[in-house]
C-alpha cells in the first residue's frame, strides 16, 4: 500500500465509501476466508484491484479485474473511451446488422 501513499485501512474505508462495489460496473465484492490472511501479510483484498492514477501515482477508486484491465487496454486515453462509447451506442441502436451470417463470406 505504501506504493501509493495509504494504508491499508484508507482502502478499507474507500471500499466502505463504494459500498462494497466495484467503482465502474458496481459488482459487488464478496470477502474471501484469505481475507483476514491478506490483511495480516499486508496484502489488499482479493478481487479489486487499487486503480491508480499513473502520472501524480494517487489512488482513484477500486475496481474489479475486469475494469481495471479495460482501463489499462485503453491507456486511460478518455477520447478512446468515448469513441468506444459512441460506437457501442451506434450499433445497439441499429436495427440490423449490416451482415446477415447468412450472407458472410467468413462462414
Amino acid at each position: 500500500m505504501r506504493r501509493y501513499g495509504t494504508t491499508f485501512e484508507q482502502l478499507e474505508q474507500l471500499l466502505v465509501e463504494q459500498g462494497g462495489r466495484c467503482a465502474i460496473c458496481h459488482k459487488r465484492w464478496q470477502r474471501c476466508k484469505a481475507a483476514k490472511r491478506a490483511r495480516d501479510e499486508g496484502l489488499f483484498l482479493h478481487y479489486l484491484c487499487v486503480d491508480h492514477d499513473h502520472d501524480r501515482n494517487v489512488v482513484r477508486g477500486l475496481l474489479c479485474n475486469n475494469c481495471n484491465t479495460a482501463i489499462g487496454l485503453f491507456e486511460e486515453d478518455l477520447d478512446r473511451f468515448e469513441s468506444a462509447v459512441t460506437y457501442l451506442r451506434t450499433h445497439r441502436d441499429r436495427p440490423t446488422p449490416l451482415v446477415s451470417p447468412s450472407e458472410s463470406s467468413l462462414a
